[in-house]
């Protein structure tokens, strides 16, 4: 194989592995970012620390109200066991008595919507974490997936570094050096094959001169009007 053939083929291996490598890193990306899943963990989270303290709030109050309810009993027996009978503390008592019994309603009524609302938070809990578990599993399932791809894509890499080795072995060190030296202007491309007598890569058709020199030797001929190293295929 002539030099640039080899340097043709070590061309192509690095493009491969340059967009295999591209691949890889989206792959990465997807793995670690999802941003579905992380939408999904924020709802439940929120879900969760909504219905947590909704739980709290009516815990709290369930304590107020026994906490009422033995009052007023303790009221109800000094009222009427009679050990009160100075008429004005009877009548502290029985105004206590009935003031803890409103209380008591007003509580019971306020329970009644703290319940419903802890209820309703729960449900929206319950959906929070559904999505999240289906989201989870499908990020999971897809993951196999992605793992499976990336590790074939890396044996690849791996596979055509060592040919890419191979290749350069057999290319001159100056032919070697000034296709590195193009590498960055020309986007990684810096030989073109030649289709008919046209550069490939600008389509521009080379003049005889171009033509006859590629046809006469391996010596280094470039495109007249992009610049890259042609090559007859």
């Amino acid at each position: 194989m002539s030099d640039l053939l080899a340097l043709y083929r070590v061309q192509e291996l690095e493009l491969d592995i340059i967009a295999r490598a591209e691949r890889i890193k989206a792959i990465n990306a997807e793995m670690a970012g999802d941003a579905a899943l992380a939408e999904a963990r924020a709802s439940f989270e929120a879900a969760q620390a909504a219905h947590q303290d909704a739980a709290k709030r009516a815990t709290d109050h369930e304590h107020e109200i026994r906490a009422v309810v033995e009052k007023r009993a303790n009221s109800e027996t000094n009222l009427y066991s009679g050990a009160v009978t100075n008429p004005k503390e009877l009548q502290d008592l029985q105004m206590e008595f009935e003031a803890l019994g409103r209380r008591k309603l007003t509580l019971d009524d306020e329970m009644l919507h703290l319940i419903l609302e802890r209820d309703d938070l729960g449900e929206q809990l319950e959906a929070a974490q559904a999505r999240l578990d289906e989201l989870t599993e499908a990020r999971e399932e897809a993951n196999i997936e992605l793992q499976a791809e990336k590790d074939t894509l890396t044996a690849g890499v791996n596979d055509m570094l060592t040919e890419r080795k191979t290749q350069v072995a057999e290319i001159s060190p100056d032919l070697f050096q000034a296709y590195n030296r193009m590498r960055v202007s020309k986007a990684n491309r810096p030989l073109a094959a030649l289709q008919g007598n046209a550069c490939a890569s600008c389509g521009i058709e080379q003049n005889v001169v171009i033509i006859n020199a590629i046809s006469r030797s391996d010596d280094i001929v470039h495109c007249q009007n992009c610049g890259r190293i042609l090559l007859r295929l």
